[in-house]
This record gives C-alpha cells, structure tokens and sequence, in this order.
C-alpha cells in the first residue's frame, strides 16, 4: 500500500521538478537590444540563442547558472529568474559583434568568411546626395563609384572592376528583400545600413543576379518604445567647380587669323566679346526636407517617413524634385512567434533636363558671336567678308556651331515618374531553431513626357535675317511628342533557417527558392506636328496637321518580353570554439532570357575563416586584440544580356523580283543569325583576406587579395555575310580582375571631452581581356566623337575600353602633327587604383569631419577639344604656346581647320584627389525636457580638386550606364563636376 502511495506521490511530483521555461532579454550597455547572444544552462548544457530583439526562451530552472556569451562582449554568468534582462559590457571590439546583411539572412561581423563592407546611415548622410550610392564615394575599397552631378542623373558604380561588355555591368540591389536595378525611388533618409558583398563566396547564392556585386539596403524601422520624431533640412548652393579658359574676342581673332593664313580675316575689333559659359549657367541651388515618426509597443512598430528634395541645375532651365513617403510596420502575433512586416515606398519625381551639348558648343562657339544681336534676333557666326566683323547682314558663316542659350530655350522637355515599391514580410518561428521566412516585393514604374520642338522658332534663330514668310510652308511649324511608359518587376523568396549552438558548436542552414521577373515594360510614344504655341494646349489631339503620313511617324508602341528567373538556394554556416568558421552555399537558377537547353546553371561557394586570437597562443598577447583569416571561392553567373541577341529577329524592306514578270514583292531578312549556345558568362574568384584589431582595439583593418575571371564572355564575331549580314554574339571571351584592397581605421581618445578618428581604404586592380578564342572576332570598336572619328578597341591583352588612337609623333616643318602609321594603345578610362580619406572628431557639443576621394591609373579623351573644327574658339591654354616658325618646339601645332585624327594629343592624365566634404556640426546643450537632440551643420562638398586634367571635371561616366564602349571616360556633352555649399539642421524628439 505504501508502495503504491510512494509511486503515485513520484508521479505527481515529476513534472513540478522538471525544469520550468525561463524567458528574458539581452541588451548590450546602452540598453539595445542583441540578436545572436549564445544562451547556455551550465548545468545541462541546455542552449538557444536571442533573436532580432534581444529575447529569448530556454528550459532551466530559477536559479540555475545562465551563461551569456557574443562575440567583442565579455561573457556573463547570473542566476536565472524570469523575465531578466541581462546588460553585456562591451570588451572594446564592438564592430565585431554588429550585425551585417548577407544573403537571405544576418552574420556578425566577426564571423563574415567573406569582403563584405557596410555603411551606416551616418556616414551616407555625410554627403547629401539625391543618390545614396554617390553619397558612399570613397567609403569602401574596391568599389569604384562615378559621381554625375547633373540633377537627377545617376552615378556608375562597379565593384572590383569590369568583367562584361555586353552583359549587365551594374551590381544587384535589395532593399529590405526587393530585388531593384537602382536606388531612384528611394531617400538616402530613409537608409539604415548599405551593406556591399563583393566577393564570389558572398554572391554565389544570389547566382546569375550577383556577378557584378551586391548591395543590400537595411531600411530604418521603427523601434519599441515612446514615439520618435526626426527632422533633417539642408538649404545649399551650387557652382562649377572648375572652369576652362577658353579665348576672348582678340585672341579669338589671333588664332583663327593664323589658321586662314590672314592678318585680316577676322577684324581684331569686334563689337562683342561673349563668354557662353556664363551665358548658359547659373548658381544651382539643392534643398531637401525629411520628417519621421516612429515608435512601437511589445505586439507591433511603426515607421511613417516623408522626404521632398528639390534641385535647380546650373545649366539654365534645370530643375528636379523627388518627394518621398514611405511607410513600414512589423507586427508580432501567436505570443510573438508570428512576425508579419508590410513595407511601401512611393517616389514621385518631375525632372526638366536640357540638352548637354550645350556645354560642348558653348565650349566651340565663338566668342565674337553674341547672344542676341542688337535687333533682338539670336546670335549667328556670319562674318562680313569685307569688315572682318560679326555682322547679322554677313555672308561668310565661319562654323556650324549652335547657339548655345538659344538650344536652351528652345528646349521644352519635361518628365514625371511615379515609382511604387514595396514588400510584405512573414516569419514564422516554427521551432525555437527553425524559422521559415517568406518576403514578396515588386516595383512599379510609371512615367511619362513631353519634347516640345518649336521647329519654325528654331530655324529663324538659326538664319538671323530671314522671316516667317521665308519658312517653307512644308516643314512643321512645331512637333510635339508624348511619351507613356510602365514598367513592372517583382521577386516571391522562400526559404527556412535552422540556427543551434550546442556546447561550442553553432550551426546555421537555410535552404528555399526564389523566382523573380523582370522586363516587364511597355512603351507608347505619339507624335503630331502644328499644335498651339500655348503649353496647356500642348495636346496630341489639338494637331491642326491632317495630311495622310506614314502610321509610324505618328505613334510607336513596343512591349518587352519579362524574362523570368527561378532559383533554389542553399547555405552552411558553422562556426567552432569561436575560433574555425566554414561556410558553403549552393544556388541552381534557370532564366528565360537563354535558349532552352542553356538556361540553367549552378553557383557554388565554399569560404573558411580562423580566428587566430582566439587561441591559446595568441590570447594573452598586448598587442594582437584580434586576428582573423579567411578565404573564399566562389562562381557566380551573369544572365542579364541583351535578350535580343539570343532571339531571331527580321527587319523589313527588303524587296525582290519574282517571277517572268519581275514583279517587286515585300520582304524581310534576319540581320544576324542567334549562337543556339549563347549561355552564361561566368565569374569565378579566388579571394584571401586578414582582419585585424591592434593597439587596445585603436586601430583595425581588412586586407583582401583576389583574382576575380570572367568566363564566356559576351562579344560580337564578324562572319561571313552570306552567313550573317551583321555581327552574331557568342561566349567566347575572357576577361580577368586581379586586385588588392586595404581598409584601416584609427579610434583615438585624448579625454572624455575630445575624441577623433582617421581612416583610410586603398585598392588596386587589374583588369584585361586575357583570351578570345573565336578566330572572327575583329575590330570591336567604340568611342565616337561624332564627327567620324573613334577612340577605343576591345583587344587582347588589354582592358576593356581601352584608348586606341593614333601616336603624336612630332610636327613637321609646316606645323602640323605627324602621326604613327597605326593605331597604339593610349590607356584605359578605367582606374587602376582608388583611395579613401577620412577624419573626424568631437570635441564637447562641436563635431568635425572630413572625406576624401581619389584615382589613378586611367586616361581620358578631351572630347570637347578633339571635335573643334573651323572658325571656333580655342583654349587660352593652347593659344599660349603653338607652334610657328621662331616657336618650332612648342606642343601645341599650328592652327588648323580640319577635322582632328583621334591621337594621344587628346589623351590626358585623369588621375585626380578631391575633398569629397567638410563638415562642421554644433549640437546645443539640451534645454528642453522634450527635445533630444538640436544639431546645427555646415558642410562643404567638392570644395578642392587636384588634377592634371585640363577639362571640366576628370569624372565622366559617360552615355548608356558607363558603356566601356559608349563615352565613359571622354570628356563631350558631360556636366561639370560641382561644389557645393549647404548649412542643415537635425531635430530628434
């Protein structure tokens, strides 16, 4: 009986002395929050970690020994009660444990296996930009940014150099889980962290969408606690940072004179004397105001952000605006085992652009011609023959340069973009290891236009003397074109993530698939003639032309074909004991945009890293704070092709006679035959790396060393034209970056009034196209300075878009340039090294910073120089020093009116180092219950630039996103680089 009363007391005793859940939370000494904390029962070995919000959950007893231990914290144990919250103190290598965005997922620092560079809010809004990507220029090694300071123009970025022609050259974005080709739409405000994976073993698991890079965008979200308020303005001015000196009226005269063979042809005494440059520019002007409000409880956050930034260009008549709003929550549900995060960003923006090449003529046009003559009538180069003076009246037109200002209010050009982005988010805690984890984005892009060309306006500004009644009566008196566009793209990933530390192991696995489509676009463009003068009338249907024409002069519609991307994705992380860590990941993707047989491809990576301090050995060293090595492989595709080039396609109007008759039948041909084997190109790198941390945390850096190939890359082969009238591409090249980068950065403390900081980032590379092996490949030519002449040649040996002209070799007798008998490479626009500077302190309420930027290694074509023809302005630079008979030496020839051979004459040094931005900031002593923070700021951006280079600006990225083959690196129809000086203001409430 007692047995049995003993057995039953056991049974109901057992779970009353099994352990209870004991639930907390982890902050470091500030109070925030710390994911990825190890949590372990000393006595069982029990283990979970805290997730995104510092909390966790493990099965102990109260009481029992709870062991807290991260990376750059120093560990902790405390008895265990509920509902603890436990503070890490920070052991002075904090930067370690800071969480950074990978794929499909979240690392420690310190734990990263691959080149990973991360930027913080504070230092993007360092520069104000309507661009987050030209705000991070000279921030990160190895990633080379182009800055355009054209209002609402984008800067070129490339990471760790070129390695396609033809492919896609931009890096991929995802913004809070959506895929995009850009950051346009969305604020530089509203940026929390830009993460950059550079390396192969860092994008393989984003395949055929990583091969040029990877930047990931952490949105800012609002945070548990007391609402939030953010307030940032800034007011500034514009102006040109440098300018080009080009001749007055006389020595116009002098050097034209010369070029005739004339002492008279044009009279020295000329009744104007017009610098365009000033005429066709003004000071710009840039504000921008940003508000956010934020905050959350235990069951949900909220952020709620507006941004308007307005700009006026320094080329007359420029302006852009982009309003911003944007709105993302978080929503926890299920005892918070259930996150649900809905995000949308909406971007409307008006640009007026007007046309660059009025740069490029008030450059060549005369300074004798003015804006308006007397009468009113717009400014022509007509020489009175017998005067030698500008004369509206003059019979000789001595160029065939515009008028400058007149381009420019002839211009009537205006576009609006309506840009809708967002993203809803699910997490699903299935297991307190497991997690599933679901994100659908899409982007939405709307525009539309309007070029008003008022062609009779523009034809009487052009001939000085002529009437309306002059103007034949079957030219258009104006032309208005409509422009309507829609484009859509969206990204569905889903994936599961297993997280389990136990004992000194810790694990991570995720495993899912992703599907996304792109391109798909549609394009509807009108066009009528003679509509009223008026612009609220500017309506298609308002056209008072109705003569029968071609319906293809009216109205142009086309619709692209989406292609479409599905991927399953997989990745291993493993870390030992904190000092071994391993990492592989496997991505299989398939694309549309390929043939059937040759869409699919796998993307494999394997890294490994050691954390040398962590030893024995090592630990007790004064010097060595922390040491890690790593290294990494990686393949990774790049699908993104022009989708044309792999389907056939026919072009019209090619006639022929059939029959005894001969009667001329319509036509068709297929311009160029498809490659059925046009695949992927392919980038496969082999990268090492160190991070380091010396001197009691003070000073720490990254070294990288890779060697980066590009594999079947895309080019164009010349057959036969029986065979194929045009050029058929194929994978047949390759392409190689070979590189070192260094990141340092030194932490100092004079006392607890005044601290400061230096850091600085170098990085080399390497790049050349090392092989083609198809034996028609040939002449692959670029770089048109539109008058005839080319300046650059895809060749062996060399890197992509290089200079090919011909040598200067000397003047001859009569004063012109003798030239090599062939072509010789003169250098590439691309860099072979960039640098970063940086410093910064604080001293009380007072802070200071400085940025700066610079390259080297690359050349740049003048442009502008090279297309000067006859009876246009000159350089002072050249006028000073010309060759003549008691001057044989000189470098600069003869006058001449023919049209320049592309020559290393045109060729200059682009290397160039610039102060990016000074800041000064003062934040006022709290004086308000209410108030957090008031900062005052000053800030100065480009204001000093040192170069060699005698044009506008030594950044030039050119036409068609940096086309290596376009005007990358030649200095025609580009804006001028500007400086910038703006004071701001930041509240927190």
């Amino acid at each position: 009986m007692y047995s049995i009363l003993y057995l039953l007391l056991l049974i109901v005793t057992i779970p009353s002395i099994q352990a209870q859940e004991i639930s907390g939370k982890v902050t470091d000494s500030n109070g925030m929050p710390l994911p990825d904390v190890i949590v372990l029962v000393v006595k069982t070995n029990e283990n979970t970690v805290t997730d995104f919000d510092g909390k966790f959950k493990i099965k102990a007893n109260e009481g029992d020994e709870l062991q807290f231990s991260m990376l750059s914290f120093v560990k902790k144990t405390v008895p265990a009660t509920n509902g603890m919250t436990v503070k890490l103190e920070d052991d002075n290598s904090k930067s370690l444990s800071e969480v950074v965005v990978i794929g499909y997922g979240t690392k420690k620092a310190g734990s990263i296996t691959g080149s990973v560079s991360q930027i913080k809010s504070a230092d993007i809004l360092k520069t104000p930009s309507q661009s987050a990507i030209q705000s991070i220029q000279g921030r990160a090694a190895g990633v080379n940014i182009v800055t355009n300071d054209e209002p609402g123009a984008n800067p070129s970025i490339r990471i760790r150099g070129l390695g396609t022609i033809l492919g896609a050259r931009d890096p991929l974005y995802v913004i809070d889980g959506i895929e995009s080709t850009s950051l346009n739409g969305l604020s530089p405000n509203e940026i929390e962290t830009m993460d950059i994976l550079k390396d192969a073993s860092s994008l393989a698991i984003y395949g055929q969408k990583g091969s040029n890079g990877v930047v990931i965008i952490t949105t800012k979200k609002g945070k548990k606690g007391t609402m939030k308020v953010n307030v940032d303005s800034y007011y500034g001015q514009r102006f040109i940072q440098r300018e080009v000196k080009m001749a007055d009226s006389y020595r116009f005269a002098y050097y034209n004179n010369t070029a005739q063979g004339s002492s008279s042809y044009f009279n020295f005494e000329q009744p104007y004397n017009t610098n365009w440059l000033d005429e066709i520019t003004d000071n710009g002007e840039v504000m921008s105001n940003h508000i956010n409000i934020s905050g959350g409880n235990e069951n949900a956050t909220y952020y709620l952000g507006a941004t308007n930034l307005k700009e006026k260009g320094i080329l007359n008549g420029t302006q852009f605006e982009r309003t911003n709003v944007t709105s993302r929550n978080e929503f926890y549900i299920l005892d918070q085992r259930v996150k649900i995060a809905p995000s949308i960003n909406l971007s409307i923006v008006n640009n007026t652009p007007k046309p660059l090449s009025a740069f490029t003529n008030a450059y060549k046009q005369s300074p004798i011609v003015p804006v308006r003559f007397d009468n009113g009538r717009w400014g022509v180069p007509l020489r009175n023959p017998e005067t030698g003076l500008i004369d509206i009246n003059g019979s000789d037109r001595f160029n065939n340069v515009a008028n400058p200002a007149a381009q420019l209010f002839y211009t009537n050009e205006e576009n609006k973009n309506v840009t809708l982005f967002g993203s809803i988010n699910t997490e699903i805690k299935i297991l307190e290891e497991l997690k599933f984890t679901s994100n659908f984005g899409a982007t939405y892009d709307l525009s539309k236009g309007y070029t008003f060309t008022p062609s009779r306006e523009i034809w009487l500004s052009q001939n000085a003397t002529s009437t309306i009644e002059d103007y034949s009566p079957n030219a258009p008196i104006n032309i208005l074109q409509q422009r309507r566009a829609n484009s859509y793209l969206w990204n569905w990933d889903n994936f599961v993530t297993f997280k389990k530390s136990f004992s000194e192991h810790e694990v991570t696995a995720v495993l899912g698939m992703s599907r996304s489509t792109r391109g798909n676009s549609d394009f509807l463009t009108g066009t009528r003639w003679n509509v009223p003068e008026q612009s609220n009338y500017w309506s298609l249907n308002l056209s008072s032309y109705n003569t029968e024409t071609a319906p293809g002069a009216v109205v142009s519609h086309s619709v692209q074909t989406p292609i479409v991307s599905i991927s399953y994705f997989a990745r291993l992380d493993y870390e030992y004991s904190g000092k071994y860590l391993f990492a592989a990941s496997l991505r299989r993707e398939g694309i549309s945009a390929f043939q059937e047989s040759k869409r699919w491809g796998m993307f494999p990576s394997v890294s490994a890293g050691w954390i040398a301090s962590n030893e024995k050995f090592l630990q007790s060293s004064k010097v060595l704070n922390f040491l890690k090595i790593r290294a990494g492989y990686g393949e990774v595709g790049n699908g993104n092709t022009i989708n044309s080039l792999n389907i056939p396609v026919f072009s019209s109007n090619f006639n022929y006679a059939f029959g005894e008759d001969q009667i001329i039948n319509p036509g068709s041909n297929q311009p160029y035959q498809v490659d059925p084997n046009l695949t992927w190109e392919t980038m496969k790198e082999l990268g090492f790396g160190i991070d380091f941390k010396t001197l009691d945390n003070r000073l720490s850096g990254t070294i990288d060393l890779y060697n980066r190939k590009s594999a079947d890359v895309i080019l164009p082969i010349t057959l036969p034209t029986v065979l194929s009238p045009e050029r058929v591409t194929v994978n047949t090249g390759d392409v190689t970056n070979k590189g070192v980068e260094l990141s340092l950065k030194w932490d100092g403390k004079i006392n607890d009034n005044l601290t400061y900081w230096v850091s600085g980032n170098f990085s080399y590379n390497k790049n050349e196209l090392t092989s083609v092996s198809n034996s028609y490949f040939s002449d692959f030519i670029g770089g048109s300075i539109n008058n005839g002449q080319w300046t650059k040649q895809v060749l062996v040996g060399e890197p992509l878009g290089s200079f090919y002209v011909y040598q200067v070799s000397g003047i001859d007798a009569d004063g012109a340039f003798t030239y090599s008998t062939e072509r010789v490479v003169a250098g590439s626009y691309l860099p072979t090294h960039t640098y970063g500077l940086s410093l910064g302190g604080k001293y009380r309420n007072f802070d200071f910073s400085v940025d700066t930027y610079g390259v080297g290694g690359n050349k740049i074509y003048n442009g502008k120089k090279a297309q000067r023809f006859g009876g246009e302005n000159i350089e002072s630079a050249v006028l000073d020093n010309f060759w003549t008979p008691s001057n044989p030496n000189a470098p600069n020839p003869l006058p001449f009116n023919i049209v320049p051979v592309s020559s290393t004459y045109y060729i200059e040094d682009g290397s160039f180092f610039r102060i990016n931005n000074i800041t000064i900031g003062y934040t006022l002593p709290k004086f308000y219950e209410k108030i957090d923070k008031v900062r005052f700021y000053f800030t100065a951006l480009n204001p000093f630039l040192f170069t060699k280079y005698t044009g506008f600006s030594p950044e030039i990225s050119g036409n068609n996103n940096a086309d290596p083959l376009g005007s990358a690196g030649i200095e025609l129809d580009a804006y001028p680089t500007n400086k910038s000086f703006l004071m701001g203001v930041n509240i927190s409430l």
